[in-house]
């Protein structure tokens, strides 16, 4: 345990707290960072992660789990069943993301002991929901931007039975945050977003265009294609994000003439929160990329393209446009300091530290 100095009769020790980040892409693990700094002044914490989410821990020194580095990453797993930007379900690609899964479950359900940690903060833990580990109730939080798979209203057989397991799963945690962009949160507390990275800095439009695919590299090639591209037409242009992993990207982001950006949701909230111009790709049949563009579609300043469709040259040409225009991003709402606080608040109904 550690000591904290306060006033007489408060309790002073820091809480033990495990984060389970998911390692699909780097929206999860960017936004719960920033949301741990928040939780940091009164949790030591623990990460639960992989892939490209855990380089991103390390090199800011924060402490990975023993475990960490037995675990899969998610994040290539998903390439097996995105490619040529269209979701595409085969038997291959499903059974090699279901044996990721599986085996990240096993070392959770074999090796994870969830009752050494006063606090769990979960973003998004299918691994874990999947392992039939029981969550201690009273100290078990969820964190995530979906409640459901598939379109409301449209889903497939498939995703209503997934929905179905994912209702009686979530129905696990204590506390649940929908910090999604669209979407019913039915019983989830919805308080707003949770930004990215450590902090937000100043803007500019000096830099040269970003082309940003996010933490997988499911478009690594296009996007490079793209550059090439834009430079051939004087257009500065640089690419990061997955085969190209920047540490810290906000840099680059913060003073992009524009955004090249994959619809995921950490890249379209920053995309909103800088209020960055952006040419907005959807991979075909990705249910989440297609909900969260439409915030964007239609509004000045940017461009919803099918990336199954988009070629360097109709890019280039959707960035003319929105380069011409003055931004008129959604409106996201920075909820993490409330989510942190309710969080917190389990501490203060009785919990007892672990040593």
């Amino acid at each position: 345990m550690r000591f904290l100095g306060g006033a007489a009769g408060v309790r002073s020790l820091k809480l033990k707290l495990l984060y389970i980040s998911s390692s699909v892409g780097l929206g999860h693990v960017t936004r719960d960072l920033r949301l741990s700094r928040e939780l940091a002044k009164r949790a030591d914490i623990t990460w639960l992660t992989a892939g490209r989410a855990a380089e991103y821990l390390a090199v800011r020194g924060e402490r990975l789990h023993e475990l960490s580095p037995a675990m899969k990453s998610l994040g290539k797993s998903i390439e097996n069943v995105i490619r040529g930007c269209r979701v595409r379900m085969t038997p291959w690609g499903l059974l090699q993301l279901y044996r990721d899964l599986r085996h990240n479950a096993n070392i959770i359900r074999d090796h994870l002991d969830l009752e050494a940690y006063d606090l769990i903060v979960c973003d998004e833990p299918w691994e874990l929901m999947l392992s039939g580990v029981k969550v201690p109730y009273r100290s078990s939080v969820l964190i995530t931007d979906i409640t459901r798979f598939g379109h409301e209203g449209n889903e497939s057989w498939v995703y209503r039975k997934v929905n179905s397991w994912l209702s009686d799963k979530f129905s696990e945690f204590r506390l649940k945050f929908d910090v999604g962009l669209w979407g019913d949160s039915g019983d989830f507390l919805r308080l707003g977003q949770i930004m990215t990275h450590e902090g937000y800095p100043g803007t500019s439009d000096d830099g040269p265009i970003v082309i940003n695919v996010g933490g997988t590299g499911l478009v690594s090639k296009f996007a490079r294609s793209i550059r090439n591209q834009l430079n051939r037409y004087g257009m500065e242009s640089i690419v990061i994000g997955g085969d190209d992993f920047v540490a810290n990207p906000l840099k680059y982001i913060a003073d992009a003439k524009a955004l090249v950006t994959l619809a995921g949701y950490g890249s379209l909230v920053e995309a909103a929160a800088l209020g960055k111009r952006a040419v907005i790709l959807t991979i075909d049949g990705h249910f989440e990329h297609e909900e969260n563009a439409l915030l964007f579609k239609g509004r000045q300043g940017y461009r919803v393209m099918k990336c199954s469709e988009a070629t360097a040259d109709s890019v280039a040409s959707r960035l003319g446009e929105v380069i011409k225009e003055r931004p008129s991003p959604p409106r996201v709402v920075d909820a993490t300091h409330a989510i942190a606080s309710n969080i917190l608040r389990l501490a203060d109904e009785g919990l007892e530290f672990k040593s």
